[in-house]
């Protein structure tokens, strides 16, 4: 199971931040973001979870591959406008869609355009989407 300060720390975040800490966690702690999640909402309601037999020490970063689109519903509570230039802007307002890097589980905003190839400004993972 994660450290109780590592659920401390996710429990003190805003539900973006905390989204984004799951696959940081989990590589930390050699788990996938999916594990992390359930074991720090198994703890938030005061159920138990199996312990994970790894520490942060002894783990390596997690590939992950193979991953389908996983689209935000509603990409209106994400901060995506970190680019003030006038590039930047232009680039926002053409916003439509929102998803999570199948690598860092960092959210895109992206265009309803298809095909369009994405390169996530965490991780630097080129992903294509066509659907």
């Amino acid at each position: 199971m994660l450290p109780a300060e590592a659920l401390a720390k996710l429990d003190a975040m805003d539900d973006y931040d905390r989204m984004l800490a799951y696959s940081r966690f989990g590589s930390d702690y050699r788990m996938s973001a999916a594990e992390v999640e359930a074991q720090y909402n198994a703890w938030k309601s005061g159920d138990t979870v199996a312990p994970s037999t790894f520490t942060k020490t002894d783990a390596g970063p997690i590939a992950q591959s193979g991953q389908s689109a996983n689209y935000i519903q509603d990409p209106s509570k994400f901060r995506a406008k970190y680019d003030p230039s006038r590039e930047g802007r232009a680039r926002q307002s053409q916003v439509e869609q929102a998803v999570i890097c199948p690598e860092c589980s960092a959210a895109l905003g992206i265009p309803a355009v298809r095909p369009i190839k994405v390169t996530c400004p965490s991780c630097m993972a080129e992903i294509t989407y066509t659907a």
